[in-house]
């Protein structure tokens, strides 16, 4: 991968969730069009690798070890990279957990997996918006994007309720973050990723089974790549999207539009 001047060339980002998946593809295509990306995330090693890949191809990357739900490490890490580079341009929210086999119906799940999911899910996203919010007010614009998911806007997550409630959340706060931020010439919109081959959804595709199961519900008959969200987390951000404000791109093969 060769860094180059791009689309975001001068531009300064963070990422939460950068160590993997849908983050990691975002963190390396910002960086390979010429942005500054803070990488955010728990995952010290992964995070790491990360920041090295991006370096050694002559990119700009920070990696920053935070808890999205913790407030006083997400915002020392969002902080930091607005430090080193005087101030922020670009806000992806995504870190996120999905725990499948711990989730359950209303009546049923633990309250502490509920709080920890919503913890991550919700809490952790208002929380890097909270304060990636406050740099981009600062430096008079920017773009935000979250990442939201399907089980938000339909209820096909039979018995995760709590994910499907915090990601609902997530959809609800970005529409009114928009309204309120595009004032501040600040745009925020979300992604919607369906069944993406992320090491979230590694029972998934690890599971022969599992896997046609829930790849007959999708249109386009297979699982979509980390990759192919971040081309659209890309496009939101950029200027080429200036008139894309408080919607939510569905990358989920058409299983929305059934």
């Amino acid at each position: 991968m060769k860094y180059y001047e791009g689309r975001f060339s001068g531009k300064r980002a963070v990422v939460t969730g950068a160590s993997a998946g849908i983050g990691k593809a975002a963190a390396l295509r910002l960086a390979k069009e010429g942005a500054r990306v803070g990488l955010i995330s728990w995952a010290k090693e992964e995070l790491e690798g990360v920041a090295h890949q991006i370096t050694t191809e002559g990119g700009v990357a920070i990696p920053l070890f935070a808890d999205v739900s913790n407030e006083d490490q997400i915002s020392k890490a969002i902080d930091t990279a607005a430090k080193a580079w005087g101030g922020l341009d670009i806000v992806v929210s995504n870190a996120g957990i999905e725990l499948p086999f711990e989730d359950n119906t209303t009546d049923a799940v633990p309250f502490s997996v509920w709080q920890k999911i919503v913890n991550v899910n919700l809490t952790g996203q208002f929380l890097s918006c909270k304060y990636g919010l406050r740099h981009l007010l600062a430096a008079g614009g920017g773009a935000v994007v979250m990442v939201a998911s399907p089980c938000g806007e339909k209820g096909f997550c039979f018995k995760e309720h709590a994910y499907t409630a915090s990601k609902g959340g997530v959809m609800s706060l970005m529409k009114v973050m928009a309204l309120d931020y595009i004032a501040h010439n600040i745009r925020v919109n979300a992604v919607i990723p369906g069944m993406i081959d992320t090491p979230m959804n590694a029972h998934v595709m690890s599971d022969p089974e599992l896997l046609k199961m829930w790849t007959s519900t999708i249109p386009i008959k297979r699982a979509g790549t980390a990759d192919e969200t971040a081309a659209v987390i890309l496009f939101l951000l950029s200027d080429e999207a200036a008139y894309v404000v408080g919607s939510a791109w569905a990358v989920d093969g058409g299983q929305l539009a059934g």
